[in-house]
C-alpha cells in the first residue's frame, strides 16, 4: 500500500512536516509514504487548466499523478488564523480539477491538525474536513488527531511518546480505512 502525504506548511522547519516524517517511520513494512511538494504550485487559475491538460503546469500534473497512484492520502495541517493555510487549499483546488477527473474523488483520506495551544487546530481540522467533503473524498471518521505543540518537540525532535503512539494509531487506522 502507498500513501501520499500533503503537508499544509511549506516552512523548512515545519513541525507539521516533522510529524509526517515521523509518521513515515511508524508504518508497517508493507506500507510506504511519500510527501507531495506543494510549495511550487501556482495559484489556482482555471484558465491554466483546460480539460485536456495541455497547458496545465507540470507541478500540478505531478501532484495529480502522485495522488492517483496512491492508495490513500494523509493530510496534515497547521492552523493559521483559525483555518488551514492557503497553500493547502490551493493544492486541493488543483488536485480536485477538472471536476469529473478529480484525483481526489473517492480517495480514502485522513487528516490531522497541529496547533500551538491545547485546542489549537480544531477549527482548521473542521474546515479541512468540510473541504475534503467538497472534494468527494472518503474521509476516515475516527480517530481524530489534534496535536498541541506546547511540549511535543524538544530541540527540534519529537519528544512526546504519547504523540508518537497517537500518530502510530492514526496512520494504522488510515491503512485499515484504505483497505476496506
Amino acid at each position: 500500500m502507498h500513501i501520499i502525504a500533503i503537508v499544509g506548511s511549506i516552512r523548512a522547519k515545519s513541525y507539521t512536516r516533522a510529524l509526517v516524517v515521523e509518521a513515515q517511520t511508524l508504518l508497517g513494512p508493507d506500507v510506504t509514504m511519500t510527501i507531495a511538494e506543494i510549495g511550487d504550485l501556482p495559484l489556482y487559475n482555471e484558465e491554466l487548466d483546460p480539460a485536456d491538460e495541455s497547458t496545465t503546469p507540470a507541478s500540478v500534473l505531478r501532484l495529480r499523478q502522485q495522488i492517483r497512484e496512491a492508495d490513500a492520502v494523509l493530510i496534515a495541517t497547521p492552523e493559521y488564523n483559525h483555518a488551514p493555510p492557503g497553500v493547502l487549499k490551493n493544492a486541493l483546488d488543483w488536485a480536485s480539477r477538472p471536476f469529473m477527473k478529480s484525483a481526489l474523488a473517492k480517495k480514502p483520506v485522513a487528516a490531522f491538525s497541529v496547533g500551538g495551544g491545547k485546542f489549537s487546530g480544531v477549527r482548521a481540522l473542521v474546515m479541512l474536513r468540510t473541504m475534503l467533503t467538497g472534494c468527494r473524498m472518503l474521509i476516515m471518521p475516527q480517530p481524530e488527531l489534534l496535536i498541541s505543540l506546547s511540549e511535543t518537540f524538544k530541540d527540534g525532535e519529537l519528544a512526546d511518546h504519547k504523540v508518537r503512539d497517537n500518530l502510530r494509531e492514526f496512520v494504522a487506522a488510515l491503512v485499515v480505512w484504505a483497505k476496506r
